[in-house]
């Protein structure tokens, strides 16, 4: 086991490949999370708990990995409602699982701004999908971001974090 300390991009690329691994094969969540995050999981367990985040690392990795895909229905409805013309199952798998994480910690958690999440995702998207996947997303997570924070279904707290 490595002793460096593990960042929060890291996680979410973890966390991503063990969700698309999730989504093709027929294994529980408990199954992937044993096959591919548990030892990184061990690891960040070891390092400082919480780094000024309301959640630890290793709380982070365990929520976006373990909720993520619950809300996935209404996550459509939202992908579809923005993307005109397109229907959600032909959207590129690597893709929605990319919304999907990205509205997921838009959505859930309040110490990381939106700007921060959205970049974290693109930056997901352009190592892991095709050229034009980052900016397909950015449009589709940007607008479903406006209407929530319209709707008042965005919460940021914490210092700086005013949307």
């Amino acid at each position: 086991m490595s002793t460096t300390p593990i960042n929060r991009r890291q996680l979410r690329t973890l966390v991503f490949q063990a969700l698309y691994a999730a989504e093709l094969s027929e294994e529980s969540l408990d199954e992937i999370f044993g096959k591919i995050l548990t030892e990184t999981y061990d690891q960040v367990l070891l390092q400082k708990p919480n780094r000024g985040f309301e959640l630890s690392d290793a709380d982070f990795m365990k929520a976006l990995f373990y909720h993520t895909l619950q809300d996935r229905v209404q996550y459509d409805h939202w992908i579809r409602s923005k993307a005109a013309n397109w229907e959600v199952q032909r959207i590129a798998i690597v893709d929605r699982i990319l919304m999907y994480m990205a509205l997921y910690e838009i959505i859930n958690f309040h110490d990381i701004p939106v700007k921060v999440s959205l970049n974290e995702y693109l930056e997901l998207a352009k190592e892991f999908s095709t050229p034009k996947s980052s900016q397909f997303i950015n449009g589709i997570i940007d607008s479903i971001h406006h209407q929530l924070r319209d709707e008042n279904k965005i919460v940021k707290r914490g210092r700086g974090l005013k949307d």
